[in-house]
């Protein structure tokens, strides 16, 4: 098997519903990107070719469309075409994508493995999902199915053990990569609001998942010369801008919608917020410490409690109230720098070395 391995790529249908600007497209990119195509030979299957993440596809990835806004218009499409193609992995990563082709596995080809990268921590995310307890009794029932799940935190790598019976053998961690060089040369020059006072940045898609109207409450007690710009857009956006106008926080708070290229504000701000209310991994806290930049989370942001541990608390604070919210952001440092400061990420989130963890996995498969 191995011998066979080592001569011909093993070929790898990616699934992904769009190219949205999303934690889990970004990071399939970049595994993608990385991945030794002489050892792996990926086709990347989308519902929907549209996002603005789709120019970041190698030119010499096939890329198939299948047309379809929903799961539902493209499945059957899905299923013609794994079947068609018979590649040795089928890797998904949105759950409801995943529990889908679980839930086909008898219609797969028999050579066709599933490998399921689980984006967040169940037990936090389902409750508050749409159909949450049918996802929850799906993953009951058809997570033991896939031939490898990837956590990206310890919390859901034991939720995996203990209440959805995925087996030892089946489960591996692995953190999301970062591309810190490019990420740090794209960062300078530093992008900082003008003027004095503490300067904060926050991002993401503006959903209740994201926790941002936690951020707004906690803004308001801090002084009048502090800013805060979010960047961003989603469903959320009218209510998030109308809750900052209620609690009258005028110009400390700037909605900055979508960004492509964060690594500037992220590198000029004193410190950048994560008020989530459950996240796998977040993109934004590891990219905030690879440029310098100290972090405030919420502990329910997956896997920043197993990055804790390893970065002392100047780097990362966790707090678990708005009132902690509060005081850990009139805390932080104003150092008035203008240059980019040394990262505070460690090495193992490089990308380079999450790719060889990842090959490492899919080999295992």
């Amino acid at each position: 098997m191995e011998s066979e391995r080592a001569a011909e790529p093993v070929s790898i249908v990616y699934v992904l519903p769009n190219f949205r600007a999303g934690g889990a497209e970004r990071v399939l990119m970049t595994l993608i990107r990385k991945l030794d195509r002489k050892r792996f030979a990926g086709e990347l299957v989308v519902f929907s070719a549209e996002g603005p993440f789709a120019d970041m596809i190698p030119p010499e990835i096939p890329v198939a469309d299948l047309q379809a806004s929903r799961l539902r218009g493209a499945f059957s499409v899905l299923l013609g075409l794994i079947r068609r193609r018979k590649p040795a992995v089928v890797f998904a990563t949105h759950s409801y994508v995943s529990l889908a082709l679980l839930a086909a596995r008898p219609f797969l080809p028999a050579v066709t493995r599933i490998v399921v990268r689980e984006p967040n921590t169940p037990s936090k995310s389902l409750p508050d999902m749409s159909h949450g307890r049918l996802l929850h009794l799906g993953y009951r029932l058809l997570l033991r199915r896939a031939d490898l799940v990837i956590c990206l935190n310890s919390s859901a790598e034991d939720e995996m053990l203990k209440i959805y019976g995925v087996p030892r053998a089946r489960l591996v961690r692995l953190p999301n990569p970062v591309a810190m060089q490019p990420l740090r040369a794209a960062a300078e020059p530093l992008f900082r609001d003008a003027g004095a006072g503490l300067r904060l940045v926050a991002a993401g898609r503006l959903t209740h998942a994201k926790g941002f109207d936690r951020l707004l409450r906690a803004m308001a007690s801090l002084s009048a010369d502090t800013r805060l710009t979010l960047y961003g857009d989603g469903p959320e956006a009218d209510a998030l801008k109308a809750l900052a106008q209620s609690l009258g926080l005028g110009v400390k708070v700037r909605f900055a919608g979508f960004e492509r290229q964060l690594a500037p504000a992220l590198a000029g701000a004193d410190a950048v917020i994560l008020p989530s209310r459950w996240e796998g991994m977040p993109n934004i806290v590891l990219e905030s410490l690879a440029c310098g930049t100290p972090v405030i989370s919420t502990p329910e942001a997956g896997g920043v409690i197993d990055l804790a541990q390893e970065l002392p608390e100047t780097a990362l604070k966790l707090v678990s109230s708005e009132a902690e919210l509060s005081a850990a952001m009139t805390a932080v440092a104003q150092d008035g720098h203008t240059a980019l400061r040394p990262s505070l990420l460690p090495t193992q989130y490089e990308e380079d070395e999450v790719s060889k963890a990842y090959a490492l996995a899919l080999a295992r498969v």
